[in-house]
């Protein structure tokens, strides 16, 4: 038996970068690691090889942590000395390069891992010190303080379908393109798994039928979820729209059934809420192959003793987890790829999104078991130049920043507010904040990058390519900075600042917005800091543009031109008067459900808005708030 204060379970990536921040810290840890190999998911996924993570390596700026928001593959060091962008010169690289890279990762830093072993069952001692045990396959046992289960992605969710057997899955198909030459062949699933897999079939396959099921699809460029449909794997679509043959249908597979001849009859359904008559098509035909590709599950109740059995969701695909990414189960958390249980529209699914959310929680752990205070910044709040010094601090931080660029609306930088000075605490979860009395009891400012395509009547995230209206300061579709105040848990105002070509807003990225004046974000935030403070007598100026032969500028069209009224471009739904900044929604996620939402519009455009506009029922309405009440609950333990 072997004893370590934390125990990560699994070597691929969130668990080399837990590895790492432990191993800087000089604390106690051990990863456990069943196969010989860490980055072992890599060797075998995806299957065809190709990653949908960008590699983007020149970005014109120097800053090390603003050219991690355009490398979605490297882990963190303190001092970015070792970056994927140095394993491969392509935009989306192979699978085998990153696993070399994680490989020489894990030497280079010397991190302290146990492979060839695989756990079968974890369970909890009785006794006060409550340590968990975790018994591998040849019955060695190890204990932990506290538990990290980096597993990832455990076994295939297969859908309950009779004869769903007969179906080849994503993780084992044949992927040798002559299999299927001149062959019919049906991909279930409407994610990039099933769309990679028809793209690598489609110069061989007769016919591919991608089935997606009662739901829409979902591109990534449109909602800016990374897991959603991504344009490097939705070539069939595009010969789709074109008329060549391959095709994506809205039906359902309710049974598959071997034939005489070896072919395989599919039985669906489909539902048609859109027609005059509602109501649902039903029937069956003949292809040669079915491959499943309908996701991952990400606990593996077989592996926990029943007193340590994290809760899951209701589909259980991911556990339940707490802001801060803790189970149910106490001192037991998740990292990695399961971290997006918590996080649907950004990008905790992902190395570059979930990097992050690993640092933020050792920050975390440090602090509650070593009592190392979060990181921070300390900054005099009395005068003019004070409050310049801060907004300069916090624009420059908005340029530069890849964690709140990556995981926007999630992690958040927190100014808190006292007589005379200001502290700044970076990265922290936007709930956890605001159901911690450190942070609920006080006056602070919450700093995020947000998208704002909600503000607008049109869903296609292509048309914006125009610039933000200055006179209506919420109708920003791109990213952009928010700043919301909350004093004593009550959200009081907000403010945010344009988007910009770049994304920066400091004096570097000046020669790229050409015509805007550069000082105006900075501003902004300074009347808002002021607002709230009072150091300062003087408002700064918000003047938009310069308004100067030399650097151009806005003028306006007379009334009633008709360029205003036919223009087709997005509709900001916010007027002037409207308040432009509202507090943060802790709404419940809910999944799309195309009969719920759309079955009742009387007109296919209206129910296309309904369905763009994320109009959705909701399973457990009231999930997300018992959640919230048992985390704060657990805190005051």
């Amino acid at each position: 038996m072997s004893y370590h204060d934390t125990i990560i379970l699994g070597a691929g990536p969130a668990g080399l970068q837990m590895g790492y921040f432990m191993e800087q810290a000089g604390r106690d840890y051990k990863i456990l690691n069943a196969s010989a190999t860490v980055g072992s998911f890599f060797q075998h996924f995806p299957r065809h090889g190709t990653l949908i993570s960008f590699n983007k390596r020149y970005n014109w700026f120097t800053e090390p942590d603003f050219n991690l928001r355009y490398d979605w593959n490297s882990l963190i060091t303190h001092d970015s000395s070792h970056l994927f962008t140095n394993y491969s010169e392509d935009i989306f690289p192979r699978n085998t390069d990153l696993v070399r890279y994680l490989s020489d990762f894990a030497n280079k830093f010397s991190l302290k891992i146990q492979h060839n072993t695989k756990i079968k069952l974890i369970s909890r001692q009785t006794d006060d010190q409550r340590h968990f045990v975790l018994t591998d396959t040849m019955g060695n046992e190890y204990r932990c303080a506290r538990l990290l289960l980096a597993t990832g992605a455990l076994k295939p969710s297969i859908p309950d379908i009779e004869g769903i057997e007969l179906a080849e899955g994503y993780e084992n198909h044949d992927i040798t393109p002559e299999r299927y030459k001149n062959k019919r062949v049906i991909v279930l699933g409407g994610g990039n798994s099933a769309f990679e897999i028809a793209n690598h079939l489609a110069g061989h396959a007769a016919i591919i039928f991608i089935m997606i099921g009662n739901r829409l699809i979902k591109h990534a460029w449109n909602t800016h979820f990374v897991g959603d449909l991504r344009s490097v794997n939705d070539t069939v679509l595009d010969m789709f729209q074109l008329k060549a043959l391959h095709a994506v249908t809205g039906s359902t597979m309710t049974k598959l059934e071997r034939q005489d001849d070896g072919s395989l009859r599919v039985d669906y359904e489909e539902e048609a809420p859109h027609w005059h008559t509602p109501g649902t098509v039903s029937g069956w035909f003949e292809v040669d192959h079915v491959i499943r590709a309908t996701g991952f599950k990400y606990v593996d109740p077989e592996l926990f003793a029943p007193e340590t059995s994290p809760a899951v969701d209701a589909k259980e695909k991911y556990p339940v987890l707490s802001p801060i990414w803790e189970t149910s189960v106490p001192d037991m958390y998740v990292i990695g790829t399961a971290m997006a249980a918590r996080d649907r529209k950004a990008a905790s699914g992902f190395i570059h999104g979930f990097r992050y959310n690993v640092r933020t929680l050792f920050h975390y752990l440090e602090t509650r078991h070593h009592n190392i205070p979060l990181p921070t910044d300390k900054f005099a709040l009395q005068t003019a130049d004070d409050l310049r010094n801060v907004s300069t601090h916090l624009i420059n931080r908005f340029s530069t920043t890849s964690a709140l660029y990556q995981l926007f609306g999630v992690l958040c930088d927190v100014l808190v507010l006292e007589e005379g000075r200001a502290e700044l605490f970076y990265e922290l979860p936007v709930e956890y904040v605001l159901t911690q009395s450190e942070f609920a009891n006080k006056k602070i400012i919450i700093f995020t990058l947000e998208f704002g395509h909600h503000h607008y009547s049109h869903p296609n995230a292509v048309d914006f390519v125009r610039r933000n209206d200055p006179e209506r300061p919420g109708c920003v579709s791109f990213l952009h900075p928010v700043f919301r105040y909350y004093d004593n848990g009550a959200f009081i105002k907000g403010r945010n600042v344009r988007s910009a070509s770049v994304l920066r807003w400091d004096q570097p990225a000046e020669i790229f917005e050409m015509d805007e004046v550069n000082n105006k974000p900075r501003n902004v935030l300074s009347n808002f800091i002021n607002e709230i403070t009072q150091v300062a007598t003087e408002t700064l100026s918000e003047q938009h543009f310069y308004n100067t032969e030399e650097r151009g500028g806005f003028k306006p069209w007379p009334a009633n031109d008709p360029r205003a009224r036919n223009h087709c471009m997005p509709q900001c739904q916010l007027s002037v008067k409207d308040v432009q900044v509202t507090a943060i929604d802790f709404s419940p996620v809910c999944k799309h459900s195309m009969t719920a939402t759309c079955a009742s519009a009387p007109a296919s455009q209206q129910m296309q808005d309904k369905c763009a506009t994320s109009n959705c029922q909701c399973d457990a309405p009231n999930k997300r708030a018992g959640l919230v009440d048992w985390w704060m609950q657990s805190q005051s333990k």
